[in-house]
């Protein structure tokens, strides 16, 4: 049998996941890489991962979006 959830129920489960928080890059000695030496003249980039190939790419909107 299939529960389907409401709109509270999934808020509230989302609100009680303890998602990581983003280190701060200062803290950790390391400099952004800017994502144009990443990518070059290409709008994407091919990137190997634990025996999968993911997509990075830049958008329409100049944003980037990794898929698998």
């Amino acid at each position: 049998m299939i529960k389907f959830l409401s709109k509270e129920e999934i808020i509230m489960t989302t609100n009680e996941i303890n998602f990581p928080k983003r280190e701060d890059y200062k803290s950790r000695n390391q400099t952004p890489v800017d994502s144009k030496s990443l990518l070059g003249q290409s709008n994407y980039l091919d990137i190997a991962h634990e025996g999968e190939i993911y997509r990075l790419r830049i958008t329409k909107l100049k944003k980037l979006i990794l898929t698998k």
